[in-house]
């Protein structure tokens, strides 16, 4: 095995005066966001003020309130735009309905480039999840987009569209995560190729699956999926810190690039060329909502890669960026430059 460089609570042998210039380069940096992009829809339920529909006698559900805050992708190329990346463009599909519409509208008001999101009007809904909320509890969610199939001109007009982006891009950040989303065979095989000949861009993949992790590119992955992937089975909490690093170091000598392996409230754990770095998560003692963190994380370590961090300096970055996102209740949390360094500070480095 490797040797393990040690617990890392901080930057590696650097105070916080060597995050700020990091922050500050964002606004430089050029990223690409390719994957599945989805909405997230909160309706708050107000059961006082159903009533009885004349049309059908049935009982009616009626929202108080309505937010929406792209998912996935979406949330990716969010959190890049909340961190003041100065580029951020998005390459994905909506279908032709309203959903596609407000998640286009939304990642444009946050200031990502949307002229990559292209429109196929059959056999595609965008990925939008409903979650009603009942006297703030989410009920049962209603979900589009689970019988998407991409068509074969949609994945040529999206392989086309990153053929041009990809040499002007800093790094491209490839998210697979539904099961009806774009990376059919047929896109997998295109991204590939561009992946391998492309001389300057840097690649960041997070997969829930095999088939998603596309050679050639840094992986984000959490601590279960890795263990998984490498055939280790585990019904432990967290993933036993053995297995984990056999886990990394498996996936390192299959890959030979980066990884950063995420484990929820034991930090991040990256792999590299000079071993494995454990970042444990910073403290916090109060309520927290994890929803998003993954994204946050993984937004961070691609901003900082493109801004020139080391790994275990992008993992910093990402362990704090998720941090601050935990600590923000029943939304979609991201982080910004300023709450990034104020936490960093909090944590003593």
């Amino acid at each position: 095995m490797r040797p393990l460089i040690g617990l890392v609570c901080g930057m590696a042998n650097t105070t916080l005066s060597d995050l700020t210039p990091l922050l500050t380069r964002l606004a430089e940096v050029r990223i690409g966001v390719v994957g599945d992009f989805a909405l997230d829809c909160y309706w708050t339920l107000a059961p006082d003020a159903a009533t009885t529909s004349i049309e059908t006698g049935l009982s009616t559900q009626s929202v108080a309130e309505q937010h929406y805050s792209p998912g996935a992708a979406g949330n990716v190329a969010v959190n890049l735009r909340a961190l003041t990346c100065g580029t951020v463009r998005t390459f994905g599909v909506v279908g032709a309905d309203p959903w596609g519409r407000e998640l286009g509208r939304i990642l444009h008001t946050r200031g990502a480039d949307t002229s990559g999101l292209i429109e196929q009007p059959e056999v595609w809904s965008t990925q939008t999840y409903i979650k009603p909320i009942l006297n703030g509890d989410e009920q049962g969610r209603i979900d589009f987009g689970d019988l998407n199939r991409l068509s074969i001109d949609s994945a040529d007009r999206l392989l086309d569209l990153l053929a041009q982006a990809i040499p002007e891009l800093d790094v491209l950040v490839i998210n697979s995560q539904a099961e009806s989303g774009i990376h059919t065979e047929r896109l997998r095989r295109g991204l590939t190729e561009l992946i391998a000949s492309s001389e300057r861009c840097t690649f960041i993949v997070d997969s829930r699956d095999s088939e998603g992790m596309y050679p050639g590119c840094a992986l984000k992955i959490n601590d279960y999926e890795a263990a998984r992937h490498c055939g280790i089975a585990t019904t432990e909490e967290s993933v036993p810190r053995a297995d984990l690093l056999r886990a990394a170091e498996d996936l390192y000598a299959e890959r030979g690039q980066p990884l950063f392996i995420t484990r929820g409230a034991q930090g991040i754990l990256v792999y590299d060329a000079s071993g494995a770095a454990e970042l444990p998560a910073l403290p916090c003692t109060d309520e927290i909502d994890s929803v998003g963190a993954g994204d946050a994380a993984l937004a961070a370590i691609a901003a900082a890669t493109a801004a020139g961090a080391l790994p275990t300096e992008a993992a910093i970055m990402g362990n704090v960026a998720a941090a601050v996102s935990v600590r923000k209740l029943r939304q979609t949390g991201s982080a910004t430059p300023d709450e990034i360094v104020s936490l960093h500070r909090t944590a003593g480095h």
